[in-house]
């Protein structure tokens, strides 16, 4: 009786409908179906992304049977499974090709080191070679211009071969006058220069025409006496070439003298004998 007052189901009674409709009303579909059928309703079958995913299910799903439809999923991610694998056996390939490459690129690292290394061995010896050069070059250009000061100073204080040659075997003539003056003229710088310069190179120098300004006096002064000689004969006459080198015979005052007093001796003779040969 308190059962029945309660309204609670006697055992072993039937339990009510669930679903809440009134009446013995059907329920609808759930709430999850409905979004499921929406959701399949919604898919756009012309998508290029819904194209690609049919095509590569076509090619390993077989029978559309109800064991292959339960299994889709596992289907599904067996083929992921496999996909992946493939992609991870491809990126080995893949990978082995890089640790090569990198092992390549670590080798060219350390062949471009010892280039650099190289390179920087060649400048620092270029640039010491380059510093040696610019030095040679410097001393050369010090010895050319050291060159040219000595040609210039021997041609203005020495004589040439031709001028040696005149003095020492050629006749005297104008040209050896000029050459014995020249002598003369060295030797006179070269005295007043040893003041006050190098003079070891002059004392050189003074020596040299020292000793050839001897052999022309000593060649002219002998010439002196063969031409007073002739000048004692009755057509003897002082010519302007014997004028010439008495006066160059000035410079030794000596040789001078005695010349000087011979040719006045010829003189006197060849006045006598002109004298004698008018009487």
């Amino acid at each position: 009786p308190a059962r029945e007052m309660s309204g609670a189901p006697a055992p072993g009674a039937p339990a009510p409908p669930s679903g809440g409709a009134a009446g013995g009303i059907p329920a609808g579909p759930s709430p999850a179906i409905l979004k499921k059928v929406k959701k399949v309703l919604d898919t756009r079958i012309e998508a290029p992304e819904l194209s690609v995913a049919l095509k590569e299910l076509s090619e390993f799903y077989g029978q559309n049977t109800l064991d292959n439809r339960r299994n889709l999923r596992t289907s599904i991610e067996r083929r992921g499974v496999q996909v992946s694998q493939g992609l991870v056996d491809a990126f080995g390939d893949v990978m082995g090709q890089l640790s090569k490459v990198e092992t390549d690129v670590e080798a060219l690292a350390e062949c471009t080191e010892r280039m650099q290394q190289r390179v920087k061995a060649a400048h620092a010896t270029t640039s010491q070679i380059v510093r040696v050069t610019e030095q040679l070059q410097r001393k050369e250009t010090e010895s050319s211009a050291h060159q040219a000061l000595v040609a210039q100073f021997l041609a203005h204080f020495r004589l040439t071969q031709d001028e040696m040659t005149i003095l020492k075997s050629e006749p005297v003539s104008e040209q050896y006058l000029e050459v014995l003056a020249r002598v003369a003229d060295i030797q006179s710088q070269c005295r007043q220069l040893l003041r006050v310069h190098h003079k070891t190179a002059l004392m050189d120098l003074v020596d040299e025409t020292a000793s050839l300004q001897e052999t022309g006096y000593d060649r002219l002064y002998r010439w002196m006496q063969q031409q007073c000689t002739m000048l004692g004969s009755e057509d003897g006459e002082v010519t302007a070439l014997v004028r010439k080198g008495m006066l160059s015979l000035k410079g030794r005052a000596a040789l001078y003298k005695v010349c000087l007093e011979d040719l006045g001796a010829s003189r006197r003779q060849a006045m006598l004998k002109r004298f004698v040969t008018a009487l």
